[in-house]
């Protein structure tokens, strides 16, 4: 069988393959033990199948060429396996680079052993963020019901988890981040009263592996410590600091200038770069922050409706794996809201605010398509708790 369909086939060994046995064994059950840590209501057999599942496609995604291959896939196997440092690359690939030396080690430089420690912290991501999930249905003094088993079956059937996870990518790591971030906020928000506490905490942990991915996520992190303060002087005297604080910091890590005009040429370029794909949107005319915020609407539309044609003329069934996670999210957004305000507001405002942040720099369908993953992640705890209820109310009502 050709492996060198995808471009990082080169960098799939039988040594590598005979070590990801082991490695499946080991850390399988080091997520069980976790599990039972964590006081998670997850079986070890449903916590060992969802491991194999991934690492089962992360085989049948390397060999079967209907699967999409993207081409940044090659970078990082190299980053992985050669231990190349990506000195022409941007900063997130660089901070990339150190924050994963360790995981490179325990895989011995092999790309299989590390596709399954990438596995095992997107699970253990998916842990934290139910973890606070519970959190949230302990002050709400809300059943389990079924709930956990449809979180863990939504994560097995998210299309865009299947694309991104299992594939030498940095993904992984974005998710990981996110998903420290969230639990710190959501324990901030119902639990954590003081100025430095636990919650605090897990926000700057998360918040420090997110930026060693994309540094430009700055403006986000800034943004949330500073609304999710429980003192109200610290909280209003953060938030006008990040108006000085968030330029600052976005120029520093990344160099780049933090204007309307350069967001304008920035999308404006890349949008004529990659025009001939039909795989982009939204050309812009920005010369103010008011620009920004009228086409704002529109582009938050497109970036969570990918591949839609709302800002773009392409047939959508002609790329038919985002489609079929278009009609995916769309069901966890609905669900997600059916779950009712009280207790999904915490997470429905973590993706609003991240989605508007978001919408302005992205400009690509398949773009949006990944770089939202981690924000529909976020809407997966209260969507299953939305299909519970949406079931014993159908039911109620049949009956």
């Amino acid at each position: 069988m050709d492996l060198m369909n995808k471009t990082y086939g080169y960098a799939l060994t039988p040594d590598g393959f005979l070590l990801s046995l082991l490695f499946l064994v080991f850390l399988s059950g080091a997520l069980v033990a976790l599990g039972k840590r964590m006081q998670l209501p997850f079986s070890a057999k449903a916590l060992f199948g969802l491991y194999l599942y991934y690492y089962l496609f992360f085989i049948f995604a390397a060999t079967i060429p209907t699967v999409p291959d993207f081409p940044d896939t090659w970078l990082f196997a190299d980053i992985i396996t050669e231990n190349y440092f990506p000195d022409e690359q941007a900063l997130g690939v660089k901070l990339f680079y150190f924050g994963t030396y360790p995981l490179r080690v325990l895989s011995f430089f092999k790309l299989e052993p590390f596709i399954l420690l990438q596995i095992f912290l997107f699970i253990f991501s998916l842990m934290i963020l139910w973890k606070s999930w519970e959190i949230v249905m302990q002050e709400n003094r809300l059943e389990d019901h079924g709930s956990s088993t449809i979180f863990l079956v939504l994560s097995l059937l998210y299309p865009s988890f299947l694309l991104f996870i299992p594939v030498p990518l940095r993904e992984f790591w974005i998710i990981f981040g996110f998903s420290i971030m969230v639990y710190g906020i959501v324990r901030k928000y119902y639990r954590d009263t003081a100025l430095f506490d636990i919650g605090l905490v897990y926000m700057i942990i998360g918040s420090l592996i997110l930026l060693t991915a994309r540094p430009q996520l700055i403006v986000i992190v800034i943004i949330f410590l500073a609304l999710f303060q429980k003192n109200r002087w610290v909280r209003y005297s953060f938030i006008l600091a990040s108006f000085f604080l968030i330029p600052y910091l976005f120029t520093t890590l990344t160099s780049f200038e933090f204007t309307p005009e350069f967001f304008r040429n920035l999308r404006n370029d890349l949008y004529l770069h990659f025009g001939d794909n039909q795989m982009t949107y939204g050309y812009v005319e920005w010369n103010s922050y008011f620009d920004i915020l009228k086409d704002l609407p529109m582009l938050f539309l497109q970036f969570i409706f990918s591949p839609l044609p709302i800002l773009h003329h392409s047939n959508p069934l002609r790329m038919l794996a985002a489609f079929i996670d278009m009609l995916y999210i769309g069901g966890i957004y609905f669900f997600a809201l059916y779950a009712g305000l009280k207790v999904s507001r915490i997470y429905l405002f973590i993706f609003f605010v991240s989605a508007i942040l978001f919408s302005i720099w992205e400009f690509h369908l398949g773009g949006a398509i990944r770089h939202r993953m981690p924000l529909v992640m976020i809407l997966l705890p209260a969507a299953s708790y939305g299909i519970v209820r949406f079931y014993h109310e159908l039911k109620g009502k049949v009956t």
